[in-house]
């Protein structure tokens, strides 16, 4: 229990001030009272002694407030008991009980009050009653008994009111401190929480401007580092059939944006908030068996899923290594990031499809003239700068005009589909097939050198050959040939357009050998 409350900030303010004052004018009594007093020589070398102690006393007392000097709660007790030995000692010298000095009393025992504990009041006044009286027991009978009991009992009530109402005070000074401290900390959260908002709404905002798929997963990536602050969080996208797969992952300020499926029994609660649709949070994971964490530290977790046009395309989960780390206010922070991020990857797919519907050609499925103008410009300056070769082939369907003639235009489209699924059979995944236009098509073969394009070529001319093309009811199987031409970089031309032209004079060359042949500048 804490006896002295000198540190509370108290509603009186300069409490040790006080007690200076009143012990100056405790002494500036006594030396009055020994210039102008009647003072009985037996009693005045130990007046004289007392107010020599008193005033060493109380101009070290001075000493110490002017140098901010910070006493113990037990020096405090010792000087407020020395203040009541002196005026107790003065009583004595100056005429007993008959001494009106013991009206000092009413400068220590208040005032010490307002800063002591009750206990210690009580203390202190019991203690002072006892050495009054003993002190003063030669001349006890100079005053009625009613008198003593009348000083003292006030001196007590006086004592202990002024405590009550500095108890009384001090606790709702407390009460009220803590009211403001909380309101404080709150008016702190509630702005670090708005800062906070404000920054993810902001960032937000930038994945609306992204249209690239993988950018947008980056940057979502990147708000959960630097503005959320996870120390892991993860992206996971609803793949066809509704299976989970991870899309993109940070850990420990390591991102990793490899696809990675999400097997259903390790990953339970997953499948339950994409089939839901609703958030989760767990405070402790430990026991838990339908989560497997990406963080091996992890205890909370948090799954919030990424809604558009009222349906689950995925989930944002966050982790930590801490246990109950997430909030409902996290929680509508991750809210905020999964709406934006899973309108973000719908404007991406969107932008996707209707970028490929402009370089890709209706009919065949494959690219149309449009991307192959502009890839074939970038794949001759990546074989310039590396040094590698190019080759282009090019492709005629031969006696073509005769289909659409005998058979309608709908069967000459049912031929060049099945054309392309023929050249698609013979070359790589990294050569780039584009209708040239009409029943002609060309191929971009990166890194390629003329003898390994010639080979390509006349795979395709072959398997054209031997493949056969249904036209449809009451048509006949047809069959089908092709003239190629080949060009290569850079012994057919330094430019694309060298290049272009080159490949198509030596597919104007098949055609004037014969057809159904392969031919070079």
């Amino acid at each position: 229990m804490k006896l002295v409350h000198k540190d509370s900030r108290f509603t009186i303010p300069r409490i040790e001030s006080l007690h200076l004052y009143s012990r100056i004018v405790i002494l500036a009594a006594v030396y009055g009272y020994v210039l102008i007093g009647d003072i009985h020589p037996e009693n005045s070398i130990g007046l004289y002694a007392l107010l020599g102690i008193y005033t060493a006393f109380t101009i070290c007392a001075w000493f110490c407030r002017n140098k901010k000097f910070k006493d113990s709660d037990l020096m405090y007790i010792l000087t407020k008991g020395f203040d009541a030995v002196f005026i107790t000692a003065l009583t004595r010298y100056t005429g007993g009980m008959a001494s009106e000095f013991y009206i000092f009393y009413f400068f220590t025992i208040p005032l010490g009050a307002l800063v002591m504990s009750t206990r210690l009041t009580l203390l202190l006044s019991a203690g002072l009653t006892v050495a009054y009286v003993l002190t003063n027991l030669p001349t006890l009978t100079a005053v009625t008994p009613i008198t003593i009991v009348l000083r003292m009992g006030i001196i007590w009530l006086f004592a202990l009111t002024v405590n009550y109402v500095a108890e009384h005070v001090r606790r709702s000074e407390e009460r009220l401190l803590k009211v403001f401290n909380t309101l404080n900390r709150r008016t702190s959260e509630l702005e670090k929480t708005h800062s906070q908002l404000e920054m993810v709404y902001e960032n937000s905002r930038i994945l609306a401007g992204i249209l690239d798929f993988d950018e947008i997963v980056n940057e979502i990536l990147k708000i959960g580092e630097k503005v959320l602050d996870y120390p892991a969080l993860g992206i996971i996208l609803v793949g066809p059939g509704d299976n989970l797969i991870y899309r993109g992952r940070l850990v420990g300020g390591y991102k990793n944006t490899k696809l990675k499926t999400v097997g259903r029994d390790a990953m339970l609660l997953a499948y339950n908030v994409a089939q839901k649709g609703e958030s989760t949070r767990i405070l402790d994971i430990d026991g838990h068996d339908d989560y497997l964490p990406l963080l091996k530290s992890a205890q909370s977790v948090m799954l919030v899923p990424m809604i558009t046009h009222s349906k689950t395309t995925g989930l944002l989960t966050a982790e930590s290594p801490r246990e109950n780390a997430f909030s409902e206010q996290d929680e509508a922070f991750l809210s905020v990031l999964a709406r934006s991020a899973a309108m973000a990857l719908e404007n991406a797919v969107l932008h996707r499809k209707t970028e490929e519907l402009t370089i890709i050609d209706d009919l065949t499925g494959v690219y149309n003239f449009r991307y192959f103008s502009d890839k074939i410009g970038e794949e001759k300056r990546r074989a310039a700068r590396y040094g590698q070769a190019l080759s282009l082939i090019m492709l005629d369907i031969d006696w073509f005009k005769r289909f659409n003639d005998n058979y309608g235009h709908e069967v000459g489209n049912q031929v060049l589909a099945r054309l392309v699924n023929v050249i698609h059979y013979c070359i790589r995944d990294v050569d780039i097939l584009c209708r040239y236009g009409g029943e002609e098509f060309i191929i971009i073969l990166p890194q390629t050198p003329e003898n390994e394009a010639l080979r390509i070529a006349q795979r395709i001319r072959a398997e054209v050959e031997k493949a056969e093309f249904s036209g449809g009811s009451g048509i006949p199987t047809l069959k089908v040939t092709v003239s190629v031409g080949v060009s290569t970089f850079p012994e057919n031309g330094l430019t694309e357009g060298e290049l272009i032209n080159a490949v198509d004079q030596a597919m104007y060359r098949a055609k004037g050998s014969g057809k159904n042949t392969v031919c070079t500048v």
